[in-house]
């Protein structure tokens, strides 16, 4: 077993031991970012038998650290998947599901150390939490659906499968001036206008606390990813603005706002559109668009205007570290 928190060392190995699974929220610099701005340390860890590989990333948190008025007499620690979709990469060197299983628990017995528990957020297209099922550990738990788009169809398909009334906004967006603006690079002026439209967002939809960025966290985006924005101006005001996140071969809808007096002038689909001919002339396989701040609700209900195409998305827990060999 071999634990990895040197970047140049992590993203070697998924470079070259998990080539096919090289997407964005398993690279170093991602738990990176979140560890940076709201706590722990990034740690992979990189098993190999005869059955699988497996290369497992997370954040470490040391809670026994947390005042939480309670007498902590050793290090406690948490792990968990930061905000997207990462979680376990596991490759079976074998056809047989028992000795993949059986491998599977047995590294996390290794694995386990002091912590009380461990929060995994499922790769929707990876599957990797049907290795978990049944188990009385990490049991996946399914939370939404989330939509994708399969850009190894040509434009027209990609074009056909897209709702009438989400088409018909595209065009009026166009005929009224709309352009949308792409920057690997954004500067002050454009992180702050993105800052403004996400915002505005998350107020009118009434949001959690914890979907609200600061300015450093949304910059660093673009200093420590492959990321890009995506800005929707009409006479040269910002009037939405969205940041895909660029993997290997998937490109993620990650986070969008807009300005709601700009509503009727359909920013938000065009701005998708444009990212689709963008990813697609850029030899991206899919894009990810996400899904919804709950089931079914209108968030999900416009992505999925502009495609058919769901994965399920899973989440796992462990609380205590409890292995049970028996379920395997």
């Amino acid at each position: 077993m071999q634990i990895i928190t040197n970047k140049e060392e992590w993203n070697k190995v998924l470079e070259e031991e998990f080539t096919q699974f090289n997407d964005v929220y398993f690279r170093y610099e991602y738990l990176e970012l979140w560890g940076k701005h709201y706590g722990g340390e990034p740690e992979a860890i990189f098993w190999e038998d005869e059955n699988v590989k497996i290369f497992w990333t997370h954040l470490v948190r040391d809670v026994s650290r947390i005042n939480l008025n309670y007498d902590f007499n050793s290090e406690l620690y948490d792990l968990t998947t930061p905000y997207g979709y990462g979680g376990p990469l596991i490759v079976p060197k074998t056809e047989t599901t028992k000795g993949v299983k059986k491998s599977v628990f047995l590294f996390l017995e290794y694995e386990k150390r002091n912590q009380k528990s461990e929060f995994i957020r499922f790769h929707t297209v990876y599957k990797q939490w049907k290795y978990f099922q049944g188990a009385t550990f990490f049991n996946p738990k399914y939370i939404n659906d989330v939509v994708f788009i399969d850009l190894t169809q040509d434009l027209s398909t990609i074009c056909k499968h897209i709702k009438k009334g989400h088409r018909y906004n595209i065009r009026k967006a166009i005929e009224r001036g709309c352009k949308i603006n792409f920057e690997r690079n954004p500067q002050e002026p454009q992180i702050s206008n993105f800052i403004k439209l996400y915002s505005q967002t998350m107020e009118r939809n009434k949001a959690s606390y914890r979907y609200y960025f600061t300015t450093e966290f949304i910059a660093d985006h673009f200093k420590l990813l492959n990321a890009l924005l995506l800005e929707a101006k009409m006479n040269d005001i910002v009037i939405a603005s969205s940041i895909f996140l660029l993997g290997n071969t998937i490109i993620h809808y990650h986070l969008s706002g807009s300005d709601y007096n700009f509503r009727n002038l359909y920013p938000s689909d065009l701005m998708l559109w444009e990212a689709i001919t963008w990813a697609k002339t850029n030899g991206f396989e899919l894009l990810h668009l996400g899904g919804g701040r709950g089931k079914n609700d209108s968030l999900f209900d416009f992505k999925k205007a502009f495609s058919n195409t769901t994965l399920p998305f899973y989440i796992g827990k462990n609380i205590g570290g409890g292995i049970d060999f028996d379920k395997i």
